[in-house]
């Protein structure tokens, strides 16, 4: 069980600063990606879950070096390009699949019971699965992963009025005073700026303008909701006024600079200024807030500012989280279970094939001495009786052998210390 590690970090262990160091893969060099970080770790199974609020490498290795501390270092030369150390936290064995249950079941997400983890986790899998990077250990720890989030979505109060960061974001417009007036732009028309979308609409809050490097993508975007597409180039101009920006995209750097967002507040349509909302890590907009003069007043919402207010929202989840915390330690205690016996399954395969040895030469011997004078069916009565009466005596101690590896980190003890390594 010790050959399997999480390490990584969330936003309950830095802040988007923190999460802006580290690597994220390319577009199109995901496979290559996690290879190379594979070999970086000496893993045979990896998946690389990343999400607006987490970075975390799920990785195993087979029987021989175990993942320790010093791993920590060789994912920091991997994933991190600046000398900003991004402290990176371990977890192995039964602290690793217990944190994976509960990424699964959004128990650690930045807003308790929120719906696009679960998809992100099979997503991450899968991605992994495709390449053969995952196998007997990071398989089954997935594919129950994936289970008990399920079981928590449909057996529990937590994920009844799902919740998001984006629903976070789009509730902070909501509350403005004169929200049905804003004027929005979009910049970012993938996956998390489609979701954006349709949650503004469903909020009576349409953007008026889908912005996106790929203006296809943005056009596309533009006509499912009802909404204009914009061009990048076209937006950073000031053409199109507006009084909120809001940003979710894959870029890896800073889209709008200081002076561009100052020029923006000095001629939005409402009496605020401008508000920007960025969901993108890393961030798409600077950290701004205050007032700028004739420019116009900007302010800047980042995952820091959200998380502020997910955490005021905690408690009102608190009942239904405690539900879900309990499923998930009993299908955690139901996992280990199962893994240290399928651990021990070699050594009861080996004890049963001697002893199944042992009874066959000592059979031959007294049927071939002493009982020699009998006929066949005689000899086979006494070897049904003999097979039936030792498969009886056998049953005890296999299955002391078995709760033995079960209570004993995944194989039976022996005259050393014990040893907790599956």
């Amino acid at each position: 069980m010790q050959r399997i590690a999480i390490a990584g970090l969330t936003l309950h262990d830095t802040d988007v600063s923190g999460l802006e160091s580290v690597r994220r893969p390319d577009p199109g060099r995901e496979n290559a990606f996690l290879r190379g970080l594979s070999d970086e770790l000496g893993a045979s199974e990896l998946v690389y879950l990343a999400t607006c609020n987490r970075v975390e490498v799920i990785y195993a290795r087979e029987e021989g070096e175990l993942p320790d501390a010093s791993d920590l270092a060789l994912l920091s030369e991997f994933l991190v390009e600046s000398e900003a150390e991004p402290g990176f936290v371990l977890r192995t064995g039964r602290d690793a699949i217990s944190h994976l249950f509960r990424v699964a079941c959004s128990l650690d997400s930045l807003v308790l019971g929120e719906d696009q983890i679960i998809a992100q986790v099979r997503q991450a899998y899968g991605k992994s699965a495709d390449i053969g990077l995952t196998g007997n250990l990071l398989g089954p720890l997935f594919h129950n992963a994936l289970q008990i989030g399920k079981k928590v979505r449909a057996e529990t109060e937590l994920a009844r009025r799902p919740i998001s960061v984006v629903n976070l974001a789009v509730q902070r417009l909501v509350d403005m005073p004169d929200a049905q007036s804003l004027v929005i732009a979009l910049i970012g028309a993938g996956e998390m700026g489609s979701l954006l979308a349709r949650t503004l609409t469903s909020s009576s809050l349409r953007p008026h303008f889908v912005v996106n490097r790929t203006f296809d993508s943005a056009r596309k975007l533009a006509n499912d909701i009802g909404s204009r597409a914009v061009p990048f180039e076209s937006f950073l101009s000031g053409e199109f006024p507006v009084d909120v920006l809001i940003t979710a995209t894959g870029s890896p750097s800073v889209l709008i600079e200081p002076d561009v967002l100052e020029d923006m507040a000095g001629s939005s349509p409402g009496a605020h200024g401008l508000l920007g909302v960025d969901l993108s890590v890393p961030r798409n907009l600077p950290s701004m807030k205050g007032s700028y003069g004739n420019a116009g007043s900007v302010e800047v919402m980042d995952l820091d500012a959200l998380r502020s207010i997910a955490d005021r929202n905690r408690s009102f989840r608190a009942d239904a989280a405690l539900e879900a915390e309990a499923l998930v330690e009993s299908k955690l205690e139901r996992f280990v279970r199962r893994y240290r016996e399928d651990a021990a399954a070699p050594v009861v395969t080996e004890l049963k094939q001697a002893a199944d040895e042992i009874l066959t030469r000592e059979l031959r011997g007294l049927l071939s001495g002493r009982l020699a004078h009998l006929d066949d069916a005689e000899r086979s009565a006494i070897e049904r009786w003999a097979r039936a009466t030792f498969g009886r005596l056998m049953h005890p101690s296999v299955s002391a052998l078995k709760r033995m590896a079960a209570e004993n980190g995944g194989s039976p003890p022996d005259n050393g210390p014990e040893d907790d390594a599956a």
